[in-house]
């Protein structure tokens, strides 16, 4: 069997659709049906359910997609393997992150990375999980950080990469009381809260966690703009929820006010999503540890604002 019969099967299975599959890799819809028509004869089995609306596997296609992804990983994996063998660390590595990352740690990660890396190129794309993931899915981004409660696609994998507390920011004309552990919602409520849109990750556990403690909400805003967010906070009564990385640029306390949600906490972990048949190249690899590095240096400040 070639790996191009399997790139091509793995196409088909992921984008659910020969035409669709075919554009994704360039190659012709009647092509990619005769290389997978030809794996179900020579193993006499049945991949794909076909209709007029597309395909979907069977129970072989499916697990046949998971040993597929195995080798073509194992092949990515030693084709990077020996350009590695033969020069220095060059390429072009596509990333993308969070707001929460791009505002408190992605500035130090850039200035070592070119420093130790200079011929490697980088793309940084800044986005909500579902748009992230998406991009990582379809091989547009070499890996992407969400939070840990997205949940992901079968054509992905994951690694946790650190927990952080959740946070109140307010603005610093306003008097709200806070203890050596942070600030109880309970005691200040009803809140003027601004928070992200439904379609992002975190926005579902913030939710409950309002309703677990019973903590009233006089009015809601959304807002799926970091900078906007901040802004409206530091000018207004309005409060919002950020994780404490985020919120390192205001620690200063001189626009805004910051303080870990308490009694009880509230957490959020981080992943590192990748593609299943794409493992991390040579140039990605270091930029993967130097971001790991940076972001526990940050999590170890306690995200309270100064006096």
């Amino acid at each position: 069997m070639k790996l191009q019969q399997l790139r091509y099967f793995a196409a088909v299975y992921e984008q659910g659709s020969f035409s669709a599959a075919a554009n994704k890799v360039n190659a012709t819809q009647s092509g990619l049906s005769m290389h997978v028509s030809q794996i179900e004869k020579r193993y006499d089995v049945t991949l794909f359910l076909r209709s007029s609306t597309g395909v979907t596997p069977t129970e072989a296609g499916r697990s046949f997609y998971g040993e597929a992804v195995k080798v073509l990983a194992a092949a990515a994996h030693a084709e990077d393997r020996l350009q590695t063998l033969s020069k220095s660390v060059v390429g072009h590595i596509k990333v993308g992150l969070m707001p929460t990352f791009t505002r408190a740690v992605l500035t130090p990660v850039l200035l070592r990375f070119a420093k130790e890396y200079p011929e490697v190129n980088m793309s940084i794309t800044e986005a909500y999980s579902s748009e992230l993931a998406e991009e990582v899915s379809e091989g547009r981004l070499d890996f992407a950080v969400v939070p840990a409660s997205f949940e992901l696609h079968e054509t992905l994998v994951s690694k946790r990469i650190g927990q952080d507390r959740e946070c109140l920011v307010w603005g610093i004309n306003r008097d709200i009381p806070m203890n050596r552990d942070g600030v109880a919602l309970g005691q200040i409520s009803p809140l003027q809260l601004v928070l992200p849109g439904l379609g992002n990750a975190r926005r579902r556990q913030i939710e409950n966690y309002l309703m677990v403690n019973h903590i009233g909400v006089s009015d809601l805003m959304e807002l799926d703009t970091m900078h906007g967010t901040l802004g409206l906070v530091a000018n207004s009564d309005w409060v919002t929820i950020l994780p404490g990385i985020m919120c390192q640029p205001d620690l200063d306390g001189t626009r805004r006010k910051v303080a870990p949600l308490a009694d009880p906490p509230l957490t959020v972990d981080y992943m590192r999503i990748e593609s299943r048949k794409r493992p991390l190249s040579a140039a990605a690899q270091p930029f993967v540890d130097i971001l790991q590095e940076e972001l526990n240096a940050v999590l170890k400040i306690a995200p309270f604002s100064r006096p």
